[in-house]
């Protein structure tokens, strides 16, 4: 099966769902770098990337309306934060600033989440990594899956397109690489790097495995479809 996979940033591709997800083909496209088509394609994944939903330019605007067609098509869908972000305005919904998260976070699954086909083996709480200033209210249909505190944390549109606000993908090297680079931004919103760096010790493996099961389920959904 041919998996579309459209990257936003040079650091911040597929992580720990590449294992999982190597039987299949994947047609890793960057967003911004020309047209992205869906012929030929099996399942989308839209990955993270620094840019934000409300940003005007052809990467966001090109993610947003493949995902959209995506979805007219029935293909199925894993947006993962800024790729969940335009996957919620691809349904119809709505994205904006929110009050930002950032390190590793508390999530909960809803009683939706703890029976959906893609989330349901994650425990009813779990810490995650976040690192998000945007987020998005359910869109019109869909169905909440996990939330934190003060924000959605993921949902379903249908029975196939899922997106994620969270982030269960990156790999020691990815968090590491991140945590520098963004640093700054982490200080500001009250969280150390260092810190995360060292929690990442403790949670990538744990990640390792999650997103291991939640990639083959992912792709047993698109080779059912």
């Amino acid at each position: 099966m041919r998996i579309l996979v459209i990257q936003h940033d040079a650091d911040k591709g597929l992580g720990l769902f590449t294992p999982p997800l190597a039987s299949h083909e994947l047609d890793i496209q960057f967003a911004g770098h020309g047209e992205i088509g869906l012929s030929g394609h099996g399942a989308v994944i839209a990955l993270p990337g620094v840019a934000n939903p409300d940003d005007a330019t052809d990467a966001v605007d090109v993610t947003r309306d493949v995902l959209r067609e995506a979805l007219q098509h029935g293909l199925p869908i894993l947006g993962i934060c800024l790729g969940a972000e335009l996957l919620a305005e691809a349904a119809g919904g709505v994205t904006g600033r929110c009050r930002p998260e950032w390190g590793y976070r508390e999530v909960s699954l809803t009683a939706s989440g703890r029976n959906d086909h893609l989330l349901g083996d994650l425990p009813p709480q779990f810490e995650v990594f976040q690192a998000h200033d945007y987020g998005f209210d359910l869109p019109p249909n869909a169905v909440a899956l996990a939330h934190s505190p003060t924000a959605l944390q993921a949902f379903r549109v249908g029975d196939n397109a899922w997106g994620v606000q969270f982030h269960p993908e990156p790999t020691l090297a990815m968090l590491d690489g991140w945590t520098g680079a963004l640093g700054h931004v982490m200080e500001a919103n009250g969280v150390d790097p260092e810190a995360t760096r060292q929690l990442g010790r403790r949670y990538v493996p744990e990640w390792a495995e999650h997103a291991a099961a939640m990639g083959r389920r992912f792709a047993a959904v698109a080779v059912a479809a």
